[in-house]
């Protein structure tokens, strides 16, 4: 009889919005559901799936919590995929803050973006949704489709500005396009002009 009314509490908040601010769709194989006032969360497990926003997220494990379940902590095996974006990211954990529409990383992932042809790998992610930017930090590493072939760079830590096309490299920064090597304490890519800038301790090897 508990399990019967566990099912249809579940059923039920899978059905109706969960925030003022937006619905938000999920299943897994199994759940735990706490609807008291100051404490409202769901545990999802075993294959969970959430829809929330412009994000499609599945985990091993995803938690939603607080009043508007503004935070979502997820673990395991986790991708998130924004068809509106343009946008798939593969790591183990991640913290969303729906209020804030900011992405935290603290482990190992991997990024595809399909609208501007970049993929990338980095030990660490911060995403700024609203302004577009996401900072790559620790051993990162991508490659960019340009009209001269594959960019590839690697730095310690890159900014990417997708909303003005830009990449920001920094700590033994390197790229490798077009049969040349660039390497500076900072380089700046402008992905729109293909234009490579270097600052600090620069070097390279280019062919003429």
């Amino acid at each position: 009889m508990k399990r019967t009314a566990l099912s249809i509490i579940i059923a039920l908040a899978c059905l109706l919005p969960l925030a003022a601010s937006g619905e938000i769709s999920f299943s897994g194989g199994s759940s735990f559901v706490s609807l008291q006032e100051g404490s409202r969360s769901v545990h999802l497990s075993d294959g969970a799936y959430v829809s929330v926003d412009s994000l499609v997220i599945t985990a091993d494990e995803v938690t939603l919590e607080g009043d508007d379940y503004e935070e979502l902590t997820c673990t395991g095996a986790v991708e998130i995929m924004d068809d509106e974006r343009g946008l798939t990211i593969r790591t183990t954990r991640l913290i969303y803050d729906r209020i804030e529409e900011r992405l935290l990383i603290p482990s190992w992932c991997e990024i595809s973006d399909t609208e501007n042809e970049l993929v990338a790998t980095a030990g660490a992610l911060y995403y700024d949704m609203d302004a577009e930017v996401l900072e790559l930090q620790m051993r990162v590493s991508l490659a960019k489709s340009t009209s001269n072939g594959i960019m590839k760079a690697d730095a310690e830590r890159v900014t990417y500005d997708r909303a003005s096309s830009t990449l920001t490299l920094s700590g033994a920064a390197q790229v490798d396009w077009n049969g040349d090597l660039y390497s500076a304490g900072i380089m700046s890519v402008d992905l729109e002009s293909e234009r490579i800038s270097l600052s600090g301790r620069i070097g390279g090897t280019i062919h003429g």
